[in-house]
């Protein structure tokens, strides 16, 4: 289109390169066509999905999820499934010109398998291991982890390495400390609560940065950390309190459940553990095995729904009495007499309201 005038096809001399900003559409135009084939493989049942299921309850089935530039597909440890899988991409590299690269493609078993070499010969990629967060030891070590966040501390204690070595003002370290030191641990304080020894630490690597000389000499700490991470206008530098920061991070969870209504992973979430509260929450998480994530987000579910307000809809959804949604406390709080004369207590908005009149 030239001047808002189609003038016809043209040809490109050199093609499009991996940062032009068509590529990431035609990428997912790409994408598109290898979702297709799955999912027709999976309706005539060349290949299998992942089922999610609590009791009788609501079922999700999950074929593939595609990310950036990776694709993940759930398929039953059989040899049948992994040809016709392999079938599919070739398929798919016939159709797209795009190449896959198998050498660096994993399988990744959920439970052992016997015979894990003749899949991969089938598929002809390799064996991969499921990413392990963190695994908490047994007798007499409750407070003590093998965890991902050893590795967060590595990867602070090699940037402060580098810094060390120059001379930073303390301007330049309350900067770096709030841009980057605090900044390392966020994608794991986002899923997971951190141990309390490691906030220490954490922390104490940020204030002999602070204090330290050149060479991080110990240096007497001027002002209480509690004082340094609060508010500005309190005289405060604002740097981040790692104990609320992923208290914070884990009730944005909570949040995202109750707002996020056709999301992928809440429809999971609400297929293995169940709902309760017209699906704002699910039911409270029981088990050993891979509940443990959602179980510590759980755990921050009630001060969060103590400073939630519900904006009305459909009136369906929120009870009438005990809800916060007219005004600044529940209805129960504001009218507790006439509350424990209700015969309905947990009555929606929706059941209480008065249809026969023009504003209810």
């Amino acid at each position: 289109m030239v001047n808002e005038v189609l003038v016809g096809f043209f040809s490109s001399s050199n093609g499009l390169r991996q940062r032009d900003p068509i590529s990431s559409y035609l990428f997912v135009m790409g994408m598109e066509v290898l979702s297709v084939l799955i999912r027709r493989a999976v309706e005539r049942g060349f290949i299998s999905r992942c089922k999610i299921q609590h009791g009788r309850g609501r079922t999700v089935h999950i074929a593939h999820l595609l990310f950036a530039d990776d694709t993940i597909i759930f398929c039953e440890a059989k040899n049948e499934h992994l040809s016709n899988l392999s079938w599919i991409l070739f398929w798919f590299e016939a159709a797209s010109r795009l190449r896959i690269n198998l050498a660096k493609s994993e399988i990744i078993l959920i439970e052992e398998m016997e015979e894990v070499d003749e899949m991969v010969v089938e598929l002809g990629c390799k064996v991969g291991q499921l990413p392990a967060i963190y695994l908490r030891l047994p007798l007499g070590a409750p407070n003590k982890t093998i965890s991902g966040w050893d590795g967060v501390e590595e990867k602070v204690r090699r940037r402060l390495a580098i810094w060390k070595k120059q001379y930073i003002s303390k301007g330049g370290r309350i900067t770096l400390i709030k841009s980057t030191m605090a900044s390392m641990s966020v994608y794991q304080m986002s899923f997971f609560r951190m141990p309390n020894y490691v906030t220490r630490r954490l922390e104490k690597l940020q204030r002999d940065f602070l204090w330290g000389g050149k060479n991080l000499d110990k240096k007497a700490h001027l002002v209480k950390w509690e004082v340094v991470c609060g508010d500005k206008e309190k005289g405060g530098l604002g740097m981040r309190k790692l104990t609320l920061l992923n208290k914070v991070l884990l009730g944005k969870w909570i949040l995202r459940f109750a707002c996020d209504k056709e999301a992928l992973w809440k429809q999971v979430f609400l297929a293995k553990h169940g709902q309760e509260d017209f699906g704002w929450r699910t039911k409270k998480v029981v088990g050993v095995f891979g509940v443990g994530v959602w179980k510590e987000i759980l755990k921050e579910a009630r001060w969060c729904w103590e400073n939630l307000a519900f904006k009305v809809g459909k009136d369906n959804k929120i009870r009438f009495w005990t809800d916060l949604w007219c005004g600044d406390i529940t209805l129960s709080q504001r009218f507790s007499h006439l509350f424990n004369l209700a015969a309905h207590r947990n009555a929606t908005i929706e059941e209480m309201w008065d249809q026969n009149f023009g504003e209810g």
